[in-house]
């Protein structure tokens, strides 16, 4: 797999001034199709994460699946900060130079906790947020083993063996009925091959309990109508993660997904589209 090339072929690259002039890569299927919808990633993922849910996200809305900086297919420069509110700036940058001062916000993962620090921030800027498995303080023991991680571990992503663990993580613990095949396999390694992905991935892990704990004070200034996906199986983020959110964010209702593990939008992917456009579209 060629991987110097989006997943997607409508992808797209912008550089940014807060990101020192690197690119952004983020895929638009259909610009000015309705209200806009950011679709943000989690962890080691990249746009290819709503791959299943994105063409028809867009029939209804001007749906813009981003790859965060440092992950994805966007570029991954030696030494940058990817620390939670650096990421959010380059989010609200991007949405500035989109054109779009406000947007509806969708997030996966640790994707979600950054939707929640930019509807937090800047209520101004997100109409209606959808947290999908979101990542937030007290996600043990996910977040601290991910703050065990340095880039001088960089190494052993490349050791034979490697991409089989990586593999049998995927399929035990964020699935739950997904096939994990060559497939996935194949476009999930794809960005994670490329120059830098690695060391940048690995640095976002070394500071990600930190982040999720500076995400906390900000729970309750949200005040965007929320809605939260859960799947019922999901092993990296427990279900306590839910109700607390529940309990800080003000206006936040709960769906859970039966079927479902950590990614729901994957795994149960028509239910997914149709509860987002009811919700999104719902009128007060």
């Amino acid at each position: 797999m060629d991987t110097t090339r989006s997943w997607h072929p409508e992808g797209q690259w912008l550089a940014l001034d807060s990101f020192a002039g690197a690119r952004v890569h983020f895929v638009r299927p259909r610009p000015n199709a309705g209200p806009p919808l950011l679709l943000i990633h989690g962890f080691a993922q990249s746009s290819w994460a709503w791959r299943l849910v994105l063409s028809q996200l867009s029939q209804q809305f001007d749906a813009i699946a981003v790859c965060l900086p440092g992950l994805g297919w966007s570029d991954k420069p030696h030494g940058a900060d990817y620390r939670f509110a650096t990421q959010v700036a380059r989010l609200t940058e991007l949405l500035e130079r989109l054109g779009l001062p406000a947007a509806h916000v969708c997030g996966n993962s640790m994707g979600g906790a950054l939707a929640l620090w930019l509807a937090a921030a800047q209520p101004q800027r997100v109409a209606k947020l959808v947290l999908v498995g979101p990542a937030a303080h007290g996600m043990f023991p996910a977040a601290l083993a991910a703050e065990l991680q340095h880039e001088a571990l960089a190494p052993l992503w490349q050791l034979p063996g490697f991409d089989r663990l990586l593999k049998l993580g995927l399929t035990h613990g964020a699935y739950k009925h997904l096939p994990v095949d060559e497939h996935y396999m194949a476009h999930f390694l794809a960005p994670l091959r490329s120059d830098g992905a690695v060391r940048a991935t690995l640095r976002i892990a070394r500071h990600f309990r930190q982040d999720l704990q500076a995400l906390e004070p900000f729970l309750p200034l949200v005040r965007a109508p929320t809605l939260l996906i859960r799947g019922k199986h999901d092993l990296l983020v427990p279900g306590h993660i839910a109700r607390h959110i529940l309990r800080r964010v003000p206006h936040a209702r709960l769906l859970v997904y039966a079927a479902s593990g950590h990614c729901p939008q994957e795994e149960e992917p028509g239910r997914f589209v149709a509860d987002v456009r009811d919700f999104l579209l719902e009128t007060p």
